[in-house]
């Protein structure tokens, strides 16, 4: 249940050193791929125009679900998705499903300047670290990652 429950749920989070607002879908259609709608004028997104290479790390603490215990103990979960932040093709499906997905959970989104070059991106993840229990990481392929089915 965490591998999908934490992006589901979280909207804020770590992302090539910076702070951004992400999602995985629809609340009944989570994918586990994690959309941005970012701008050029940001460091960010002209980061991965150059070099794709990013993580995205991802809390339970800011959900409210770990108690009083701290963010690094290991019973709050994170997640850490290591890949490829690549725009969006902005005439594809996948570019009106994560529009729609973004702007969803984030609905201020809508009314972001149109003239500051806002595009679609996503992360294509390559490799998972998953901490949410005593006794280090768990071992998590992308594969198995992407097919967990979240129930809301």
């Amino acid at each position: 249940m965490t591998l999908r429950f934490l992006p589901l749920n979280n909207c804020l989070n770590l992302c090539c050193r910076n702070v951004v607002s992400f999602s995985d879908g629809l609340a009944d259609k989570s994918t586990g791929v994690p959309y941005f709608y970012l701008t050029t004028l940001d460091p960010t997104a002209r980061n991965a125009l150059k070099d794709h290479r990013s993580s995205l790390t991802i809390s339970e603490y800011p959900i409210g679900t770990c108690g009083k215990a701290d963010p690094e103990n290991p019973v709050c979960s994170k997640i850490t998705l290591t890949g490829k932040l690549v725009p969006v093709d902005a005439n594809s499906k996948e570019s009106e499903f994560a529009q729609a997905a973004l702007f969803a959970k984030h609905p201020e989104m809508k009314e972001w300047p149109k003239n500051h070059d806002f595009r679609i991106f996503k992360l294509e993840a390559e490799n998972i670290f998953m901490i949410n229990w005593f006794g280090g990481p768990k071992p998590l392929t992308v594969e198995e990652y992407l097919k967990y089915k979240m129930s809301v």
